[in-house]
């Protein structure tokens, strides 16, 4: 066994949930969520995205590569149904690419920094060992801390910390200050890799669970000019082109009819990057808390006490174990 921000999280949400999770194996009375399946197939295709990048000599992909990483059309039929999204390859060409663009813009200012070689490692298991916890004075813990980067860029003094997110929202400062997961990563970085906390940056790629539309063609032959379109800023162009041609009103350049929409489009992307330095004050509390938990966890454990259960119908009627902590509600045998 060992500790992961998932597991110290599920224990500091509901004893119960993380004892049928993480240490009875409880199998679950409800269906794998979308959301989780739809999560580890994206990441999937962009850690192999990011290798084909990786293992060219300058970074650039020949035409057709990337349709060995991107999902075949027929399978995960669900998830299209689901997420409305009708083509895998119109989906994860535009996200792949924009987060190439990003990966690239930051291993550039690390090589600016003048720090020394930038290396890129993916999908990145790190653990820091009983030992090593006991070394940096955190006592009564006795499993291994672990977690996995899905992107690590770094040299000798400085590093940078990626984790893909297929959401819906893009994450703002409220997940930087409250959420548990890149502060631990820091931690785990900072000791197996000897980097200063105060030379970490961490951050989010996010990607929406939509694809790209097209633009909405009016009754009168001309494109919408709504903001809230879900389209490309060079894909609108092109439809503008191919609707009126070199029109001297109907275009996009300043001036033009759909110049503003046009610069509102801009805003959208097929992945959005959020990215600090590490803030001290909230890696400390961070830390602690969850230290706090692995150690109430292996008392507990150590001990033989029981796991309480957590009794409120807003989260429990949606929990994967709710048969098995409460069976009372599971009813059995004729009627």
């Amino acid at each position: 066994m060992s500790h992961s921000n998932s597991s110290l999280n599920s224990f500091a949400n509901c004893m119960a949930r993380y004892e049928h999770n993480y240490i009875l194996h409880t199998p679950p009375c409800k269906p794998v969520s979308p959301h989780l399946t739809f999560g580890i197939m994206a990441h999937d295709c962009l850690y192999r995205a990011g290798k084909l990048r990786d293992e060219s000599d300058d970074g650039v992909i020949k035409a057709g590569d990337y349709q060995r990483v991107i999902p075949s059309e027929v399978l995960y039929g669900e998830l299209k149904d689901e997420f409305g999204i009708p083509n895998w390859q119109n989906y994860f060409v535009p996200v792949i690419k924009q987060t190439a663009v990003y990966e690239r813009q930051l291993v550039k200012e690390l090589i600016d920094s003048q720090t020394g070689n930038v290396r890129v490692e993916r999908e990145v298991k790190l653990q820091l060992t009983v030992e090593q916890l006991k070394q940096l004075g955190y006592t009564n813990i006795n499993q291994p801390i672990v977690g996995v980067i899905d992107c690590l860029m770094y040299t000798e003094t400085n590093a940078i910390i990626l984790d893909y997110k297929f959401s819906s929202s893009k994450k703002t400062q409220d997940d930087f200050d409250m959420n548990s997961q890149l502060p631990l990563y820091a931690l785990l970085v900072h000791i197996n890799y000897d980097i200063p906390l105060h030379n970490i940056r961490y951050g989010y790629i996010d990607i929406p669970k939509k694809a790209f539309d097209k633009p909405t063609i009016l009754s009168n032959g001309t494109l919408s000019r709504s903001k809230s379109q879900n389209v490309s800023q060079e894909f609108y162009e092109q439809c503008v082109i191919a609707i009126h041609g070199d029109d001297p009103y109907y275009h996009c350049k300043e001036g033009g009819y759909y110049y503003d929409i046009w610069n509102n489009l801009a805003l959208n992307k097929a992945a959005y990057l959020s990215i600090q330095y590490l803030d001290t004050e909230v890696y400390c509390g961070v830390l602690n808390d969850l230290i706090d938990a692995a150690k109430m966890i292996d008392f507990m454990v150590e001990h033989k006490m029981p796991f309480l259960k957590k009794y409120d119908a807003y989260s429990c009627k949606g929990c994967e174990y709710l048969n098995a902590c409460k069976p009372w509600l599971t009813v059995e045998g004729d009627f």
